[in-house]
């Protein structure tokens, strides 16, 4: 399996790609454009959350919990005193690093959370975040859960990528096991797939999701691009 530096650098990558063609076609501005980098770093790295032994994953959660307490904060501002919201922030951050700590000891590495299952109920509950507890518009909220889900994938990809060995021609025994539709548990399966379906059904607008990509025209926003290098 690729390593934390190489998911990193590469959802980085695909994000920074992902987000200047949104920009430059038309569908955000500039700040929605670097939350929706942020989006793609975080689904690019958020496959290996249930593994609990390397430091850098380990860090990757104290960011997560950072990130969520920030988030939860950010609502309260202008509500509550300076006092109410360290509390809030405190609380916030001791409660995501518990529900991380049970989430570790229900799940193991390499389970259905590396699946393509699990990179949808990661977009749908990402855009339902945002729409419903951030209150931010529907069509940001969808677009930052399909960068999550961007990243997501490109993070399996990478996984299958590494689990075959060139040089010396062979295929690795963790090869499938990343970007898979299903595993021998078939009870886990059952509740991934019946979560991403119910998570779907409610998520808002999804004819003006869709809608709003018949403004993407790769061409002219190539184009746009070049003339921007020029200048």
């Amino acid at each position: 399996m690729a390593n934390f530096h190489t998911h990193l650098n590469i959802s980085a990558f695909g994000s920074a790609v992902g987000s200047g063609m949104m920009f430059y076609s038309g569908l955000t501005t500039k700040p929605e454009s670097v939350l929706l980098f942020s989006a793609g770093i975080i689904g690019g790295i958020l496959p290996d959350i249930d593994s609990d032994n390397s430091t850098p994953v380990k860090i990757m959660k104290y960011i997560f919990a950072n990130l969520i307490s920030f988030f939860i904060l950010f609502k309260y501002i202008g509500i509550y005193p300076i006092g109410n919201l360290i509390l809030i922030w405190i609380l916030s951050f001791v409660s995501s690093l518990f529900i991380f700590s049970i989430f570790n000891r229900l799940t193991h590495h390499r389970g259905m959370f590396h699946s393509i299952p699990a990179a949808f109920i990661a977009w749908f509950s990402f855009s339902l975040l945002f729409y419903y507890v951030f209150h931010y518009n529907y069509l940001i909220s969808w677009y930052f859960g399909m960068f999550v889900f961007g990243g997501y994938i490109i993070h399996l990809v990478l996984d299958e990528i590494y689990s075959v060995d060139l040089s010396n021609a062979k295929i690795k025994r963790s090869f499938g096991s990343a970007l898979k539709l299903f595993n021998k548990d078939y009870k886990i399966v059952t509740i991934f797939y019946l979560l991403a379906i119910s998570l779907y059904f409610i998520m808002p607008y999804k004819k003006g999701f869709i809608n709003s990509f018949t403004k993407f025209d790769i061409i002219t926003t190539y184009n746009k691009i070049l003339r921007n290098e020029k200048r």
